[in-house]
């Protein structure tokens, strides 16, 4: 059979993972236990054979040859044996080994359930008696306190039986003076008759008295009550002093001497007294750990109504941590939220706990649990959840996740009555109670008044209506609400009450609304782009009006071609233009404006106007281009490139200078490449750039392409690539400036939806093609 693979049991599913884990602690626990137990039992047939030695004087081995050999002759356990010459009984607080659990307490002579253990007692007596010494005080009580709050009769002197039997408990309600000290902390000297209006209940009828809290080194223990024959008794100072002292080692009494089997192992006490007030559940107290450590507790009353899943008695549960009993517990987080519940005083309901976190290993599939808190620790109890409770559950999560809430109004009794999330709805407090039928209409807005009376007045005619009206919260906010309502109609025809549910809208009325506003917002944007793009497009054809066929200027045949971006909103600023200068010459320039719309159509228009009254100076390109560097820091700031050159026809030269712009294309003999680019930086970068010339001359039959970036630029491909693309295109363009342009944004490669601005120049003459 093929072992499996670590990668196997990854795969199990979590919550089986978990129980497997919970049975690998509780074998470990058993396993802790067993040990404990047989090192416990081990030392007991040590502290034996050590008696053995002393008495008989042999040596340890004889001594334990001979305890083995005195067990078989007698048919006892060695252990056993070994308790009976020590005189300690095997199992007190201690584990012994039948499966691994805690055994029964050891069988002691039965006693009357009222009285006392016998050790305590007699230490309380004798306790007592050394106070009547020491004082000479003619009786005194002792009482211990009990978690309740409640004082319970330790031993006594001076009372019959018939009295300590009507004091064996003093609930914290009656007015004693032992309750009296009890509860105040303060001890209580009486030398004189309180008025009987004022005077408490106590075994004593009369005589001076002194009432003593006995405190633990922690808490309030008991209380010591001593009197004296005689109402006028004066207690001395050196006898006060002695019952403080007494009333110390009182204390010690009551910490350290209890009954067997009347506290748990962690020596906290047992109270037998909890059986008639617990009828189900497990009374738990918390364990001081180390900080930081998981919170436990530890279980110190087993409820008569409790079942445990794994059929553990009273006796093997108490004492034991929750942990050790419970491990799946605190997978599931419930310690932590015991936790919370002992620090807030607030009850906890934990539903839809799987089973097996209890050790429930059939039966329902999950359980209720409860953590309440009660005296000075907690009561947890869990129940197998029914098909009601889970439906009950599910109906309450239908209404939590869409916002509903019951209602229903009795026309017999006229009282009305509201689910959970009504109250949650109109943000009242379950303990205000629901809203009448007739105070409804004050809890909405008062535009909205006759829609809820119409609401009310249709049901009452018996027919079903649904109404939507906006509901004031206490708080001020408000709340749009859709009521649906129909009649409840008894068998003889009768309206007997209204019934229906609230539905809270206000989410889906808030998105409707942001809705509505979102898109009245994008339409006005629409709009409004709408009209920037017409005014840009305006604007452009009124400077760069398109020529009906090639310009004539300088000697050189010209075309031009503008293509706009196909997404409205990406119209830019690109330009060109063309001006006849004195004496024959040509201004030739190309730009692109960053930016689009309105914006970078105004800065085309500052940028051009700029240029063209710059250029009746006669002054170079790449003095041109310097000044009209220094207007983009004026105003409005506008960035940009532009390539500027002006035409010589005499010398067939072209001077020019460039922005940041790209190079031109100059088309010859049949081939095409792209020139040299001087240095040059983009306009609005700095105030101070100096712009570098460069003279190209030109022949006959020489074409130059100048261009913006729309016309190349492509998504993911280097510049210089797009640059060899646009010559190879180029090198083919033939002789017309016109059908040359058309082919060349017909081969465009650019895909980044921006405007694309085209200038063709042609020297005229040379070889035809």
């Amino acid at each position: 059979m093929k072992a499996q693979r670590p990668a196997d049991l990854n795969g199990a599913d979590p919550h089986e993972r978990l129980l497997a884990l919970a049975a690998v602690i509780e074998r470990q626990q058993r396993e802790l236990e067993i040990l404990s137990a047989r090192q416990a039992e081990r030392a007991i047939v040590c502290l034996a054979e050590g008696v053995l030695v002393e008495q008989l004087h042999c040596t340890p081995a004889e001594a334990a040859t001979h305890l083995r050999e005195l067990a078989a002759r007698t048919g006892v356990k060695v252990v056993e044996l070994a308790a009976d010459v020590i005189g300690e009984p095997v199992g007190a607080g201690r584990t012994q080994l039948t499966g691994g659990e805690p055994g029964p307490p050891p069988a002691r002579p039965p006693e009357a359930p009222d009285e006392p253990a016998g050790e305590q007692r007699e230490l309380g007596d004798a306790l007592l008696a050394q106070v009547l010494q020491l004082t000479e005080a003619a009786a005194a009580a002792l009482w211990q306190l009990q978690p309740d709050g409640a004082l319970e009769f330790v031993a006594g002197s001076g009372l019959s039986a018939l009295e300590t039997s009507r004091w064996r408990r003093i609930p914290p309600q009656m007015d004693s003076f032992a309750q009296r000290v009890a509860q105040q902390g303060q001890p209580l000297w009486l030398t004189g008759p309180l008025p009987v209006a004022e005077q408490p209940l106590s075994p004593w009828a009369g005589g001076a008295r002194a009432v003593l809290p006995v405190r633990g080194p922690a808490a309030l223990l008991g209380v010591l009550e001593v009197v004296w024959a005689g109402d006028d008794h004066a207690v001395p100072p050196s006898v006060r002093r002695r019952l403080a002292t007494l009333a110390e080692v009182t204390a010690h009494v009551l910490a350290s001497s209890f009954v067997a089997g009347a506290r748990t192992p962690s020596g906290r006490p047992e109270n037998t007294w909890l059986g008639a007030v617990l009828d189900s559940g497990l009374l738990v107290q918390p364990l001081r750990g180390e900080p930081g450590e998981q919170p436990d507790f530890e279980i110190t009353h087993v409820a008569a109504g409790f079942t445990d899943p794994a059929g553990r008695t009273h006796r093997q549960l108490v004492g034991r941590s929750l942990v050790r009993a419970y491990p799946m517990l605190t997978v599931y987080g419930i310690l932590d939220r015991a936790t919370e519940v002992l620090r807030t005083g607030v009850p906890c309901r934990l539903e839809r706990i799987p089973s097996s976190a209890t050790g429930e290993a059939a039966g329902a599939a999950e359980v209720t649990v409860r953590i309440v808190p009660f005296l000075d620790g907690l009561l947890i109890d869990w129940r197998p959840g029914t098909d009601a409770d889970r439906l009950a559950s599910l109906l309450s999560d239908i209404q939590r996740l869409g916002g509903l809430g019951g209602w229903e109004h009795s026309l017999v009794t006229g009282e009305t009555t509201w689910t959970d999330q009504t109250f949650v709805l109109f943000g009242i407090a379950r303990a205000e109670g629901a809203v009448g039928w007739a105070e409804l209409a004050e809890h909405v807005h008062p535009e909205d008044t006759p829609i809820v009376e119409h609401f009310q007045s249709t049901l009452l005619q018996r027919r079903p209506v649904t109404a939507t009206f906006r509901l004031i919260r206490p708080e001020g906010t408000l709340r749009q609400v859709r009521a649906h309502g129909e009649p409840v109609v008894a068998d003889n025809g009768t309206l007997v009450a209204v019934r229906g549910i609230y539905q809270d809208l206000s989410a889906q009325y808030h998105s409707q609304v942001a809705l509505a506003a979102t898109q009245d917002r994008l339409a006005d944007t629409e709009q409004r782009a709408q009209q920037q793009y017409r005014i840009v497009r305006e604007l452009q054809h009124a400077i760069m009006p398109m020529a009906a066929g090639p310009v004539h200027v300088a000697g050189l045949d010209i075309a031009v071609r503008y293509r706009p971006a196909e997404s409205e909103h990406a119209v830019g600023g690109d330009w060109y233009d063309v001006v006849a200068l004195p004496g024959d010459q040509a201004l030739l320039v190309i730009g692109d404006v960053a930016g689009h719309g309105i914006d970078a159509a105004q800065g085309m228009v500052a940028l051009r106007s700029a240029l063209r009254g710059l250029a009746s100076t006669g002054a170079g390109p790449g003095q041109l281009l310097a000044w009209l560097n220094a207007t983009t820091f004026t105003g409005n700031r506008t960035n940009g490139t532009v390539l500027c050159g002006l035409y010589d026809p005499a010398a067939r030269q072209l001077r020019w200078a460039r922005a940041g712009h790209l190079p031109p294309v100059l088309v010859r003999d049949g081939g095409a490449a792209v020139l040299a680019e001087p240095h040059g930086m983009m306009l609005g970068a700095d105030p101070d750039a100096d712009f570098e010339e460069t003279t190209t001359a030109l022949r006959e039959g020489d074409t130059l392409v100048l261009y913006t970036d729309g016309l190349i630029e492509r998504r993911g491909v280097l510049l210089d690539e797009s640059l060899d693309r646009l010559a190879r295109v180029a090198a083919d363009g033939g002789t017309d400036v016109e059908d040359f342009s058309d082919r060349l944004l017909g081969h465009a490669t650019a895909d980044t939806d921006d405007d694309t601005c085209l200038i063709v120049i042609r020297v005229p003459g040379g070889p035809r093609r």
